[in-house]
């Protein structure tokens, strides 16, 4: 039986979703930014109902937030507030354990070369946005070994709803040991899915994750509790 197709308006949406998605995320939409369906409409070529659903979708992951007569805008970052948000993700990094497909195929272990290769080039670019691209990517390729969905739904919303903290702290950080950090956990990874360690990749995970709050704690002004 050959699958059933995306409806026009799924098609239509989805790359919009992600686009904007990623724009938040990465901080080029800043907090309180308004998200103003004529002009996105105009932006993207569409019309104002696959914004309206787009919005819709990004209101319900907590990254746009609506007020009546004000319209959409870009949800602000509440540290304390993600608090229990970035407590969960740890706890889901450890059930990475019994619910990985590895070794990963070629093309993930490809994409991970390739990652490694970008993330060096950012001690000599200083591009805040390249490593937050990065970090996307990464995200991305872990969920893509992943074998349940219910799991990857879950850790992929809310890693999105956590990934603006970094960005927002990072020009507090030490952007050179940002870098050989990630690159470090990178090809930590690298090597779980090669060699089919769902436990090394479960404790690659929590234990970058656990060192980033450890880091904001110990450099940060506005510690992330």
């Amino acid at each position: 039986m050959s699958p059933t197709p995306a409806s026009p308006t799924a098609t239509t949406t989805q790359p919009i979703y992600l686009d904007l998605r990623e724009r938040i995320c990465l901080l080029e939409l800043a907090p309180g930014s308004r998200l103003r369906e004529e002009a996105l409409a105009t932006e993207y070529g569409v019309s104002r109902t696959p914004i309206r659903e787009v919005l819709a979708r990004l209101i319900f992951e907590g990254l746009v937030t609506t007020q009546p007569g004000a319209g959409a805008t870009v949800a602000g970052i509440d540290t304390r507030a993600l608090r229990d948000v970035w407590a969960v993700r740890l706890k889901l990094a450890e059930l990475l354990v019994g619910f990985v497909r590895l070794p990963a195929d070629p093309e993930i272990l490809a994409g991970l070369d390739r990652l490694i290769d970008d993330a060096e080039l950012v001690h000599a670019t200083r591009d805040v946005r390249t490593l937050g691209s990065l970090y996307n990517r990464y995200h991305d390729l872990l969920l893509a070994v992943i074998t349940n969905d219910t799991l990857r739904g879950i850790m992929d919303r809310l890693y999105h709803q956590t990934a603006r903290v970094w960005l927002d702290f990072l020009p507090e950080m030490d952007l050179d040991t940002e870098v050989d950090l990630m690159l470090a956990e990178l090809r930590d990874a690298r090597e779980a899915m090669t060699h089919r360690s769902g436990e090394r990749l479960a404790e690659v995970r929590s234990s970058y994750m656990h060192a980033l709050l450890d880091r904001f704690n110990q450099h940060v002004a506005r510690p992330f509790p």
